[in-house]
């Protein structure tokens, strides 16, 4: 029997957000202020492989869903890699919110690394030219 992540309510939880960067393309104004912001050394985030460590801990806990967000999480170099490792693990849902604006260049590399879905954040509605679905 898999164990539970349960929350100090007992509420058992199945889905997980990822973030995996601090930054982003846009600088809209509620997370991006006029004279910026410090952002984290690269150094400092979790690696590739550690996000995937992570992730493999989290399965054993019931975790069913992943979003990988951000930032921007379409900024991530590493982004198709660990789709396609999250996916072996056997997530049933891998998902990733994005401003989209990146999506015309990333989008194929991630549906077939196993991406199930795309969430565009309305926040860039106007600057979207394309919908994309994904089956």
């Amino acid at each position: 029997m898999r164990r539970r992540l349960l929350d100090t309510f007992g509420r058992n939880h199945t889905y997980l957000r990822v973030s995996l960067t601090e930054r982003c393309n846009l600088r809209c104004t509620y997370c991006m202020p006029p004279e910026g912001v410090e952002l984290s050394p690269p150094q400092s985030l979790l690696s590739d492989d550690e996000v995937i460590r992570v992730l493999s801990s989290v399965d054993h806990f019931g975790v069913d869903k992943i979003r990988f967000t951000g930032g921007e999480p379409l900024l991530r170099q590493g982004l198709g890699t660990i789709v396609r490792e999250a996916k072996g693990i056997g997530f049933q849902s891998l998902g990733v919110t994005t401003n989209g604006i990146l999506l015309h260049r990333k989008l194929s590399e991630l549906v077939d690394a196993g991406l199930d879905s795309v969430n565009i954040s309305l926040d860039t509605l106007g600057l979207i030219v394309s919908v994309f679905c994904l089956d």
